[in-house]
């Protein structure tokens, strides 16, 4: 059996025969599986297709089940009451089974930008099948049962909404096919669908007209320049803040995530969250992060040094600059200490003054986490400092935000000072310990005090260094940045040199900084380093910890929020000079430098000069419109030839016919020309044919052949290629025909506009 055959034997089942003949649902079902199609897309990207095949016979069932409901009055009613029941039912079993292993709740996750939570294969199962109820339902409802175009426009928004949520513009192959799936359900509800006082038929020149007009109307809507707009977002964002579901979120997902992904800094979103009060702009850090897994390219927590509760912990409350100072007063003690440390040009020096600096900040927002510079020292009264922990990782928990919170901090601009940079360019890790042993010695008669001091400063060394074994044990290791940061550090001494040498290693080498660059699966820092180098600051702040580790410095992962948007108010009497946004989200390692401790640095490179996202999504936009354009210009040529090019296939298949194939061939196919039923005989043929070829024995032939039971002679009948020269002149003595009538009734049209 030939593949024709079974695909003819396969539309013939019942099933298959229901589906070709459900015709008048197609618009609306396929308007409904694009709108599911696009919210597939924001939440699974990968499987979306996948989702739109199986939403195909889905919704084709429930259109089904709603003409049913529709149709009757009671017991209707009472089966979608039923199948609703079922379907939520359905749904809450599949969110109870992703909340077992997830660590926020459905609803949380949904109103959540996906962005900033990490991907649950029940929760999106949930999403489809709440949105393949939902969307077919209101569908269905707004253009069979009440027609309702505007309602469908609205419909059209909710996806759209999604990717508002995210800051983000829908990819421009989704818009245009939401677009023309749109115009041609407007097209359906005005003109085809059947009627009390009309029934539509269709035909395939209806067909050709309709798919013409949808695709001119696709090729419009892509090409016509689009207007530069720059959307203001503000009001809404700041609206949404003051929603209670602001701080459910808030709380669910801001800073005791134990994971982090690739995710960071990438929202648009312009919601303030937080109002700041700053001598200066800085990097604000509200979670630290000590494992990397480089198969899922994210970061895990450690209990015990990235939690408040966590055992191996040391507060940060010294004063940098006390701890250099200490070590240079030694070296003026010890001529001996200053010489094997290399310190005697810096012995008895007065360091410059590191000012504790004040900052605050207001949020309308519960939240959990306070966000605070690396070496937070004092907060206000407006807080119960009981409840405070500061950690060796600093991380500040804070209950209330009700009336601002009042923090000071030691700057880490300090560390580049110029008085103080050359000292720290001496100080390594290698030989630190010693250093800070022999110093307390020599100060423990002379100044206890500093003594004191340099003890702490050596059990903070030891903690940090613990910390860098331990995460090293156990973390992800590669040789390649291995290689890569030793030489990077070639020549380095100094833990500081280390660490700048690593931060200006991204400008150096021409990394860039990009926010719509996506990232293939698989991809992870060590790709980024050696392949990518293109990222945003969630990959610039990864690499140079994983560098700085394998450098032999003890590094963390840090996410938190950059303040760098000048704005001056007023909160509750204070005055505020900054805003902190969703979108200034930010990633930045810290490391720890001997001589000063822990101090955060900026690898992120600037920004490239790239064209407004916008635009950007609007020059896509149109050149899948110019596409469009030539496919349409190309199928227009194909049609406009088609007839001509089954012409010549047709005549060469004659040529080697029998007769009687031939006469059949050339009666079915003169049929169809004059456009005749299939049920008109020979003699009705020659009866339209009357006009441009009233006498031909190619009529007396096709008799013959065609209906003669009895055998013929040779005087009879034609030979193939008699009848394929008698046809051609048929066919040419109709085209003559069919152009003069063109041509009269081209005239007789002149001559009624003169006469009128």
């Amino acid at each position: 059996m030939s593949l024709k055959s079974k695909l003819q034997n396969f539309l013939q089942i019942p099933i298959m025969r229901k589906l070709r003949e459900s015709d008048d649902s197609d618009p609306v079902l396929a308007y409904a599986g694009f709108l599911i199609m696009t919210v597939m897309y924001y939440y699974d990207t990968d499987r979306f297709f996948l989702y739109t095949l199986l939403a195909v016979p889905a919704g084709w069932c429930m259109m089904k089940f709603y003409d049913f409901v529709a149709k009757h009055k009671w017991i209707g009613p009472l089966c979608y009451l039923v199948y609703m029941f079922a379907g939520l039912e359905l749904i809450g079993m599949i969110i109870n089974w992703g909340r077992k292993d997830y660590p926020i709740s459905f609803l949380v996750w949904f109103l959540t930008p996906q962005s900033v939570v990490s991907f649950s294969g029940w929760y999106t199962a949930a999403i489809y099948l709440l949105m393949l109820g939902f969307l077919t339902s209101i569908v269905y409802y707004f253009a069979k049962t009440r027609y309702r175009m505007s309602m469908q426009f609205l419909i059209m928004l909710i996806p759209l909404s999604f990717y508002a949520k995210e800051g983000q513009h829908m990819p421009a192959f989704l818009v245009i096919v939401l677009l023309a799936s749109y115009f041609l359900l407007m097209i359906y509800c005005r003109m085809l669908r059947d009627t009390d006082k009309q029934r539509y038929i269709p035909s395939s020149q209806g067909k050709i007209s309709i798919a013409m007009y949808v695709l001119a109307f696709s090729v419009l809507a892509s090409v016509i320049l689009k207007p530069k707009i720059t959307p203001d977002r503000e009001f809404i964002d700041n609206a949404m803040s003051y929603s209670s579901w602001s701080d459910i979120l808030m709380n669910a997902i801001s800073m005791f995530t134990d994971t982090t992904d690739n995710s960071v800094s990438v929202s648009n979103n312009t919601r303030t969250i937080y109002y700041v009060n700053s001598p200066e702009s800085l990097r604000l850090r509200t979670q630290t992060y000590s494992y990397y897994n480089g198969d899922e390219d994210s970061w895990n927590v450690s209990e015990s040094y990235d939690k408040p509760s966590g055992d191996l912990q040391e507060p940060m409350t010294d004063k940098p600059q006390d701890v250099l100072q200490a070590i240079l007063d030694a070296a003026a003690l010890d001529q001996d200490f200053a010489e094997t440390y290399d310190l005697t040009e810096f012995a008895g020096m007065t360091l410059p003054e590191q000012d504790l600096r004040d900052l605050y900040l207001y949020t309308k927002f519960t939240t959990q986490v306070l966000p605070s510079p690396t070496r937070t020292l004092v907060l206000g009264s407006e807080i119960d400092k009981d409840y405070v922990k500061q950690t060796l990782m600093n991380t500040v928990a804070a209950p209330s935000f009700a009336n601002g919170v009042s923090l000071q901090y030691y700057s880490d601009t300090y560390a580049k000072y110029e008085a103080v940079n050359p000292v720290l360019r001496k100080l390594s890790n290698q030989n630190y310990h010693d250093l800070l042993l022999m110093a307390i010695e020599i100060l423990e008669a002379r100044d206890p005090e500093q003594a004191a001091l340099l003890i702490r400063a050596d059990r903070e060394y030891s903690n940090a260094y613990s910390y860098l074994d331990f995460v090293n044990a156990v973390d992800f290791q590669s040789d390649a940045i291995d290689l890569l940061a030793q030489e990077i550090t070639a020549g380095c001494h100094s833990d500081f040199e280390k660490a700048q040498a690593i931060e200006q290693y991204f400008i150096q080498q021409g990394f860039v900084y990009d926010q719509s660059y996506q990232k293939s699966r698989g991809e992870n820092a060590e790709s980024f380093l050696t392949q990518s180098r293109t990222g945003v600051c969630y990959e610039f702040a990864t690499a140079m910890v994983l560098l700085c580790r394998s450098a032999g410095l003890p590094a963390r992962y840090t996410q938190g929020y950059s303040l760098s948007e000048l704005y001056d108010s007023r909160i509750d009497h204070h005055e505020t000079n900054y805003l902190i946004k969703v979108r200034d989200a930010h990633a930045f390692p810290e490391v720890y430098i001997s001589g000063y401790g822990w101090l955060s640095f900026e690898p992120t490179v600037p920004s490239m000069d790239i064209p407004e996202q916008s635009q950007a999504e609007n020059q896509i936009i149109m050149q899948w419109g110019f596409v469009l354009l030539l496919l349409a210009l190309f199928a227009g040529m194909i049609y406009w030839k088609l007839p001509a090019m089954q012409e010549f296939f047709f005549r060469k298949k004659l040529l080697h016919m029998t007769p009687q194939q031939c006469a059949t061939a050339l009666f079915q196919h003169m049929r169809r020309q004059l456009r005749l039923p299939d049920s008109a005989t020979v003699n009705e043929l020659a009866f339209q044919s009357r006009f441009f070829c009233p006498e031909s024995e190619l009529f007396t032939a096709l008799d013959v052949l065609l209906y003669s039971h009895k055998q013929a002679t040779e005087s009879d009948i034609m030979t193939t290629p008699q009848l394929a020269r008698t046809y051609l002149q048929w066919q040419a003595s109709r085209e003559q025909f069919e152009k003069e009538q063109a041509q009269r009734r081209k005239l007789e049209k002149q001559q009624n506009k003169k006469n009128n």
